[in-house]
């Protein structure tokens, strides 16, 4: 079986507990994940496409401009069809004919006119149901040919990070830093970016997100560069602070508490546990150091088709961590008018607790 196949059988195992005939998957990320065909939306009143999986069939419907693309491009076994339009409607009346009784929709995925349309189509033969994050949590799993496509993503990610960092000097811009960063990505064989790289030095890098400017780095400032592949649809993220000449003592010390928040969730993450008590990992230590009301964001986040996903690592949240699950570990301090420190890291949960998956060196305090 094909990993699409695999994920397929997934989908229509947790359907038939359902009850559900047939679902419509129009989530750009859980459509890729399901058909092999991982593109964005031009908008949300123009889908590139809708994925509908029964009992027997997949089908990727879409409109006749796109058709051959996707034919191309979805895994084997499904059918790449011509939607008609207006593709709401006649969506809706080719499930009408199909016989479906329950049809599963991604209500967040599908605007209120898509699906007044499909409603209309249906005349009323079919109830609708919502599947909620079905496929989301499906999708959190990761298989081997995600991981291996992430662990391939984040190994041009860190060598893109070491080339352009080798031999940095005091004067260059951020946006100058950012600008050889991507390049490098490129060059490496990134298919693009997962995100805007940030490069954020001195006071600017008390921002926890920031875009860069033209500020240049002088020495002993704080350097947070946040950076990550894509690659056949899947990205990568990693966030090293650096720095150029000798670090301050504040920047030494707050380095230091980092590195250790970092280090002590890399250890202590297992599958089992909640995507909170995995945030407490990191807070414990940088609380402890009174640094607690500085680290402003959560420790964590799933990664794969999307850089933030499925599992959340933060305070209070009851996802519990299972095999295949792919997370980042990024505590962080920002102090104002300062800078700050984030240092990130990405791990895949197994059975026995978790492997780093990135490789990216780490500047010794």
């Amino acid at each position: 079986m094909t990993d699409a196949g695999s994920r397929i059988a997934r989908l229509r195992e947790a359907l038939a507990e359902q009850g559900v005939d047939a679902a419509i998957v129009s989530h750009p990320a859980n459509r890729g994940y399901l058909s092999g065909f991982i593109v964005d939306d031009h908008g949300p009143d123009e889908p590139v496409g809708m994925l509908v999986v029964d009992r027997g069939r997949v089908r990727f419907s879409t409109s006749v401009v796109n058709l051959d693309w996707a034919a191309a491009a979805v895994a084997p076994g499904i059918e790449a069809v011509d939607a008609g339009r207006p593709w709401p409607l006649e969506l809706g009346k080719t499930l009408k004919g199909d016989g479906f009784r329950r049809i599963g929709i991604e209500e967040e995925a599908l605007t209120v006119g898509a699906l007044a349309g499909i409603v209309e189509g249906l005349e009323g033969a079919a109830e609708i149901v919502h599947l909620g994050h079905l496929v989301d949590g499906l999708r959190a799993q990761k298989d081997d040919a995600e991981l291996a496509t992430i662990a391939e993503a984040i190994r041009i990610t860190d060598e893109a990070f070491v080339a352009a960092t080798t031999g940095l000097e005091a004067g260059t811009s951020e946006k100058q830093l950012a600008a050889r960063l991507d390049q490098a990505m490129r060059d490496l064989g990134a298919d693009g970016l997962g995100f805007g790289t940030i490069v954020a030095s001195g006071p600017h890098a008390a921002r926890p997100h920031h875009d860069p400017t033209d500020r240049e780095i002088r020495e002993g400032d704080p350097v947070i560069i946040d950076m990550g592949a894509q690659l056949r649809g899947y990205n990568a993220d990693l966030t090293r602070t650096i720095w150029v000449g000798e670090p301050t003592e504040l920047l030494r010390s707050v380095y230091t508490i980092v590195l250790g928040a970092n280090a002590a969730v890399a250890a202590g993450l297992r599958a089992g546990m909640s995507g909170g008590a995995a945030d407490a990992l990191a807070r414990e230590p940088i609380d402890a150091a009174g640094y607690g009301e500085q680290f402003t964001h959560s420790t964590g986040h799933g990664l794969g088709i999307k850089v933030h996903e499925a599992p959340s690592l933060r305070k209070e949240q009851e996802d519990v961590l299972r095999p295949g699950h792919v997370v980042t570990i990024e505590p962080g301090i920002y102090l104002p008018d300062w800078g700050g420190v984030r240092v990130e890291d990405v791990a895949v949960i197994e059975e026995t607790g978790a492997r780093i998956l990135t490789g990216a060196p780490k500047l010794a305090p």
